[in-house]
């Protein structure tokens, strides 16, 4: 350690003034005073004056449209589409509709509401959707198989959610679960 004390103090001495001396040279100002740039005359340029800009001519406007009188219509009695749901329809002899739902009955069963935007598009078709029921009746995991219009989707698998089924039992006399359930809605817009 003593090794470095000898050798390291004035080494570091020697390096700094030789820093200090660098600095000085870069900074020395050797510079001769001589005899000033000869002055020059500035060139006077006469500018005119910008000449008034003429107004802009303005076009004359068609006469505007007479006022487009807005009359509402009251709503009307039947405001929903026709909206069939189910998988097959058949007339009985009474005259009335007989539904047949292959075996698994629907308990509950909610009318899809036709959504403001597919009507105001002017959507219409058939929604197939499949799904499953639980031992207890509730419909889960509905899912779009096939449909004509996508807009209506939601609306069917919304509206399937909401039926609760008769539960269907098995050989011991239990309620089963079902798996694969399909049924198809109809969207049909109407004139009301």
């Amino acid at each position: 350690m003593l090794f470095r004390w000898i050798f390291g103090f004035p080494g570091a001495a020697v390096v700094t003034g030789l820093l200090f001396l660098a600095m000085a040279w870069m900074i020395r100002q050797d510079a001769e005073i001589g005899t000033p740039p000869p002055q020059v005359d500035p060139i006077v340029a006469r500018i005119s004056e910008p000449r008034p800009t003429p107004k802009p001519v303005q076009k004359k406007l068609p006469p505007a449209p007479a006022p487009v009188e807005i009359t509402r219509t009251p709503p009307s009695k039947n405001p929903g589409p026709t909206i069939i749901a189910g998988p097959m329809i058949t007339p009985t002899e009474n005259g009335g509709i007989d539904i047949d739902f292959e075996g698994t009955k629907p308990a509950v069963i909610f009318p899809p509401a036709y959504p403001e935007n597919c009507r105001a598009r002017g959507a219409e078709g058939v929604v197939v959707v499949e799904f499953d029921v639980t031992a207890d009746g509730q419909v889960i995991n509905p899912r779009v198989i096939a449909s004509e219009n996508s807009c209506l989707n939601r609306a069917a698998t919304s509206t399937i959610s909401k039926w609760k089924y008769t539960p269907k039992k098995d050989s011991s006399g239990r309620a089963a679960p079902q798996r694969g359930l399909r049924r198809s809605f109809h969207f049909k817009l109407t004139d009301a």
